[in-house]
């Protein structure tokens, strides 16, 4: 199985994995509109390799590293395919995205997205199925 989260307890920082980091060059890295907890390591021909966590959000990963969770597949009220992570079964009550991957969403328990719960990729093509699912 693939590991797709881990936390680094000396920085105290977590990394949530959309792609083998080591396939893909990180040609950027910005934050995540609304939340400064969350950076992004944009790819050459892919459009996210990674997720940083920083501060709160790192930590609500920190337990989760060692579980090893995965994405799974969803299917939308159309018919398509998507790929989700969660990190709990809470509700969702806003989503962003960052202007440059717009097809992939970040979900918050929260209006004011501070209370990270995982994303969903819309951009099924981009990503390798084997990676994400195992």
């Amino acid at each position: 199985m693939k590991r797709h989260m881990t936390f680094d307890d000396g920085a105290g920082m977590g990394y949530i994995y959309l792609a083998e980091p080591l396939k893909h060059t990180i040609i950027k890295t910005d934050e995540l509109p609304l939340n400064e907890d969350i950076i992004l390591d944009f790819g050459k021909g892919i459009p996210i390799i990674g997720i940083e966590l920083e501060g709160g959000t790192a930590l609500k990963i920190k337990g989760l590293a060692d579980e090893m969770p995965t994405f799974t597949i969803g299917i939308t009220a159309d018919g398509e395919s998507y790929y989700s992570l969660r990190l709990n079964d809470v509700l969702v009550k806003r989503s962003v995205t960052h202007p440059d991957a717009k097809k992939i969403v970040f979900l918050f328990s929260d209006p004011d997205c501070r209370e990270f719960i995982g994303i969903d990729i819309y951009d099924t093509k981009s990503y390798d199925e084997s990676f994400l699912i195992g």
